[in-house]
């Protein structure tokens, strides 16, 4: 590839209308689209970017006011979730060509940026850029401050597609044929939360001045090489619930090149509830024994097995954290952990299966998202997490990385099934949504004159 300029785009949504330049799921427009011409340019997608301004309103139809929080025990009017910020209004996104070839349907986007941005990230980080990228600041009180005026913000589209910021050519001869960018709007219950019933239920957002930017890289002699294929890469997400202490989830996900694959968890109950942030990323949790009492208690895991058609792989053994399992009766009834440290095997692999280690200089993991603070009575301490009655382990999840080498290999489940086994203290009652994601590459073949056929 040789680029001999750049040129910088400016993209109004192709279907905003005339009258209006917002866009709402309350209002009824909750699919905002844009199309990016097929031309004999590269989309550098690594300066891609989704901007807008985003206004919450409470169910009185007031501007939100968050200034009462106090750690630990302070109401909230209408929130966004501390570390996805405004990313958490987009609820899928679809990338296709103008031929209408799907590329990639990024599903249940919140959940996967839930586990990824806290995979590369650290605290200062969300003390500056992020803040300006996502609108969001890891702190719960920090972040209701945010949310108390309008939200500017400029962030990337973290789809497997640009996940990698290559150069993307966009011709139909030589290339993706442009790309037709669709994003679909999550529901206010389901992006919203706070613990002030009588002003969060029926909160809603809205956004408005809507752009997507970047750059272009002109090719030398102003044509694109000719091409006789085109490698991409692309997230497949899997939804199931799992209950019980032994539970294993198999999943047929039909892809020929797995470079890894990762779960994240939350209560189901805590999806679409204005009372509940449905984008935490915990560990398994139970019920405690009293009438409508939440899921604040720990079912730790003792056990994870990664397998396909049945044999374990890539890991060839059980992940056993039972070392970390002592249990001491809480004050709910359930189980809690007892002194247990940080699980470093289990998020050793999760943390890989995110972003190769090589390339991971921090990440929010650690001391303040196991919530060790807490345990001494430090509830005034800037954590990552939302100190609540259950405040540790906000970065968890279950994953592995097929490409543990790093050399480009991956794995085929393309007739193969997967599966994880997962050996924990669920107590049969209370039930947790379970977020999969594989990410994959995919192949676009040609025969010089366009698209022949694209695999995955």
């Amino acid at each position: 590839m040789s680029i001999s300029s750049l040129k910088r785009f400016e993209i109004a949504p192709m279907n905003q209308s005339s009258g209006s330049s917002s866009f709402s799921y309350r209002e009824g427009n909750p699919l905002i689209q844009f199309e990016i011409g097929a031309e004999d340019l590269y989309l550098l997608s690594h300066t891609l970017r989704l901007n807008f301004q985003l206004d919450l309103t409470d169910g009185a139809g007031n501007t939100p006011n968050n200034n009462n929080q106090v750690p630990a025990t302070g109401l909230a009017e209408v929130l966004l979730n501390n570390r996805i910020g405004c990313a958490g209004v987009i609820e899928n996104i679809t990338i296709s060509n103008l031929q209408n070839n799907t590329l990639e349907y990024c599903r249940a986007y919140p959940r996967l940026l839930s586990s990824l941005i806290s995979a590369g990230a650290g605290w200062g980080d969300y003390s500056g850029y992020l803040t300006q990228t996502f609108g969001a600041s890891a702190n719960k009180e920090v972040q209701g401050r945010l949310c108390n005026k309008t939200i500017q913000v400029s962030q990337p589209l973290l789809c497997g597609i640009f996940l990698n910021g290559e150069s993307i050519p966009l011709s139909f001869r030589s290339g993706t044929g442009g790309l037709r960018i669709s994003l679909m709007l999550a529901p206010s219950i389901q992006a919203l939360f706070g613990s002030t019933p009588a002003t969060t239920n029926n909160s809603y957002y809205t956004l408005s001045n809507i752009s997507l930017t970047g750059q272009y890289g002109v090719p030398q002699g102003g044509v694109l090489p000719p091409i006789k294929s085109l490698g991409f890469s692309a997230y497949q997400n899997f939804y199931s619930v799992i209950n019980n202490n032994d539970n294993t989830q198999q999943i047929s996900p039909s892809l020929a090149a797995v470079v890894s694959q990762f779960s994240n968890f939350v209560p189901t109950e805590h999806i679409s509830s204005y009372a509940q942030d449905g984008y935490k990323t915990t560990p398994l949790l139970n019920k405690g024994t009293a009438v409508g009492n939440p899921q604040v208690n720990d079912a730790p895991v003792s056990g994870i097995s990664f397998l396909r058609s049945g044999t374990q792989y890539p890991l060839r053994f059980k992940i056993d954290s039972r070392l970390l399992t002592n249990f001491v009766a809480g004050a709910a009834g359930g189980d809690v952990y007892g002194a247990s440290g940080f699980d470093a095997q289990r998020q050793l692999y999760y943390q890989s299966s995110l972003r190769p280690l090589r390339r991971t200089t921090m990440c929010l993991a650690g001391a303040n998202s196991e919530g060790l603070g807490i345990a001494n009575g430090d509830v005034n301490h800037n954590s990552v997490t939302d100190l609540g009655t259950n405040g540790k382990q906000q970065c968890y999840g279950i994953g592995c990385r097929y490409d543990a080498m790093g050399n480009g290999s991956t794995a085929n489940f393309k007739a193969q099934s997967f599966s994880l086994r997962i050996q924990s203290k669920l107590d049969g009652v209370s039930p947790m949504s379970m977020y999969t994601y594989f990410l994959h590459r995919g192949v676009i073949n040609y025969d010089g004159n366009g698209i022949v056929s694209i695999s995955t």
